[in-house]
């Protein structure tokens, strides 16, 4: 006859090391005040260049200086072409001392009286016009970002059709690269698996079932899960390098030997090397070899290694701060293996086995289980929700780019499932636990019914509370499952501090009537515009477009259509519009000077002579919250592609101007998800000393 198992909770004393994990969350909560932080912009985008968008300049210079915001460039193809379409600049220079800046030297450019591209005095060899400079890069982060910008050399009037293409490809890019973000997904529930499966088992299921019979049951299926856990880890890093690789060519082995020579590629060599290493660890356990509680050990430390590289690649650690960046990474996936780790062997380890128990000792097993759990649970959530808000108040600044921006939806998903799953928790600690052990408590055993036939739970109407935990519990699996997923997405996508709120250019129309002909009078961009003047940016590229229409067909002036600018400094300006196909007579003109300016245009369509004034006020960069409250969501904390290129005064040092711009101010926002971030670690830190309290009663 077999003996019955029936042990008391004052028989598996608390191991020294939940106390420590305990600690560790005190830790955290102490050092959640550190966490404030600038808004940051993942990937590389740029943010300067000299010359600037747009900028006119008398002669061809030596070299073209790209200064990118967020992270470091690891690669970077720019090719400047010039007004007759031909490369003239040569293999780009990323500066050692500091990787955001990139420069470009000009293989035609002299200045007068130097040498030529041949040796020879003269004159510069570069011809007056347009120069398109197209950049592509890669980030320190494994992401490619990419786009364009102007300069024109000479006293030549801009071409506005290539102003307005210039401005089309200002837009940020918020697509995801499909085969990354799944690589990616992959390596996140791999080594959130290897992380926390080691952890619970070691600390929770371990001394409930260290006196239980069919031990051999339990270590197959927790072999099984690690062996399943790094074989995911492995063929994400794996195919996550791969896929990175592609960014600087056509997939092949001279391609990736190229990646392998970037600080990213091999972080990768490193993150795949300790994946390997992994899967090796895991398939021996399958033997016996190492012994178990050896093979844990070294999982959980190698599970932890790889999240390093993970952390040490990020967002956070590649655009904020190395250290802090990989840190808070670092801690936040360590909370995501306690958690979801955990559940994960609750799921199909702990319930299967206690189905198999014998029937007086199935609620004592699942709720000692459980119990120990909950403590580590809650520890591993402070830290996820903790270095979460921290995160967030750096990638979503503004709460606008919660609801407009791919990333903001993505992680609002992110936060709904996170809600539904912290419910469904607390539903099964607080209600379900209660019943279990009152049920146990009072003698009446048989909570758990046996298994079905096809190994599931029975579905009868009347579950019994064993039944719902296990239902509860696999559902918040599923739930946390797909976060992971939802975080790898997020890991491949621009931030929503680059990615903004209403990045595209703006464009605002004037219109007046003379008789029967309607002129309208059209600025791109613009800051803000009103029925009678417009707000722009001072030394941006302004396209100006003039129309004649007569019953809304445009009408040809008679005369050539002219605009006067004077400004109160003094400045006076008359330019041509050229005519266009489209019927619209249009130049690109900065306006110099700051401050009001008067605006005439005139022309004479039909014969009949036309002149209007129109009001215009030119701003600053970074001064448009003046003049739009909304506006200044959108820009603080985050950089554009090459629209804010205004930031780049002209007389002050550009390395200097290239670090004022990258200190940009926190928001509301963000400062509110900071201080939600030190209100969740001191709360949470608090819970799990009371629960910790509980357990050991």
């Amino acid at each position: 006859m077999r003996a019955r198992s029936s042990f008391t909770e004052r028989d598996v004393p608390p191991r020294r090391s939940l106390l420590a994990a305990i600690l560790a969350c005190l830790v955290v909560a102490a050092l959640a005040v550190g966490l404030v932080a600038t808004p940051a912009a993942a990937h590389a985008y740029l943010s300067e260049s000299d010359p600037a968008n747009g900028e006119q300049v008398d002669d061809v210079p030596e070299e073209v200086t790209l200064f990118f915001s967020g992270d470091g460039v690891v690669n970077a193809d720019i090719t400047v072409e010039g007004p007759d379409g031909e490369v003239v600049s040569a293999e780009p220079e990323i500066d050692p001392d500091d990787t955001q800046v990139v420069r470009v030297p000009i293989e035609d450019a002299d200045t007068e009286g130097g040498a030529d591209a041949d040796g020879d005095d003269g004159d510069a060899d570069g011809a007056d016009g347009m120069y398109t400079v197209d950049w592509e890069v890669l980030a320190d982060d494994g992401h490619t970002t990419s786009g364009s910008f102007f300069f024109a050399v000479g006293d030549e009037p801009l071409d506005r059709d290539a102003v307005l293409e210039g401005y089309e490809d200002d837009e940020t890019d918020e697509s995801v690269p499909p085969v990354e973000a799944g690589a990616k997904a992959l390596l996140l529930v791999g080594v959130v698996g290897l992380i926390g499966i080691p952890a619970i088992t070691t600390l929770a299921v371990g001394p409930v079932f260290a006196r239980a019979e069919r031990r051999e049951a339990i270590d197959r299926r927790l072999t099984r899960l690690l062996v399943g856990a790094a074989a995911l880890t492995l063929v994400g890093a794996f195919a996550l390098g791969l896929a990175r690789s592609t960014a600087l060519g056509p997939l092949s082995v001279e391609t990736i030997t190229q990646f392998t020579e970037t600080p990213l590629g091999q972080a990768w060599l490193v993150q795949s090397v300790l994946s390997l290493a992994l899967v090796g660890l895991a398939v021996a356990m399958t033997r016996r070899r190492p012994p178990r509680r050896t093979s844990l050990v070294g999982t959980f430390i190698g599970a932890l290694a790889v999240a390093g590289t993970i952390a040490w690649t990020s967002h956070s650690a590649t655009a904020i701060d190395r250290f802090q960046g990989a840190v808070v990474d670092f801690v936040h996936l360590v909370g995501a293996g306690l958690w979801v780790g955990g559940l994960v062997v609750l799921a199909f380890v702990v319930v299967p086995h206690v189905r198999a128990a014998d029937t007086d000792d199935r609620s004592a097993l699942l709720a000692r289980t459980i119990r120990r759990y909950s403590v580590l649970a809650l520890v591993g959530v402070t830290l996820v929700v903790t270095t979460g808000l921290a995160l967030a108040s750096w990638h979503v600044p503004t709460a606008d780019g919660l609801t407009d921006t791919f990333y903001g939806l993505t992680l609002l998903a992110k936060l709904v499932l996170i809600a539904a799953a912290l419910a469904l928790g607390g539903i099964t600690r607080f209600v379900l636990l209660g019943r279990l052990e009152s049920a146990h408590e009072t003698g009446t055993t048989g909570d758990v019914r046996p298994a079905s036939t096809d190994g599931g739970v029975d579905r009868d109407d009347d579950f019994t509370t064993g039944s719902r935990i296990a239902h509860a519990v696999r559902l918040e699996v599923a739930l946390l499952i797909v976060v992971v997923l939802l975080s790898g997405v997020l890991t491949s996508a621009p931030t929503a501090a680059v990615a903004g709120v209403d990045d595209e250019v703006t464009e605002a129309t004037i219109e007046y009537e003379y008789d029967d002909v309607l002129v309208e009078v059209t600025a791109l961009p613009v800051v803000d515009a009103t029925n009678e003047s417009f707000t722009l940016e001072v030394d941006e590229p302004i396209v100006f477009e003039v129309t004649f229409l007569d019953d809304e067909e445009p009408v040809e002036s008679d005369q050539s259509v002219r605009l006067l600018a004077s400004s109160e400094e003094g400045t006076e300006m008359e330019v041509g519009l050229e005519a266009h196909d489209d019927g619209t007579y249009a130049t690109v003109q900065p306006l110099p000077d700051e401050g009001h300016w008067d605006l005439r245009v005139t022309g004479a369509p039909d014969g009949s002579y036309v002149s209007e004034w129109i009001d215009a006020t030119a701003v600053a960069a970074g001064s448009h919250d003046e003049h739009e409250h909304d506006h200044d969501d959108e820009h603080n904390g985050h950089d554009h592609d090459h629209d804010d290129h205004a930031d780049h005064a002209h007389d002050e040092p550009a390395d200097q101007a290239h670090d004022d711009h990258d200190s940009s101010p926190d928001t509301a926002f963000a400062t509110l998800l900071q201080f939600g971030a030190v209100a969740i670690a001191v709360v949470g830190s608090v819970a799990v000393v009371i629960e910790a309290t509980r357990f050991r009663e």
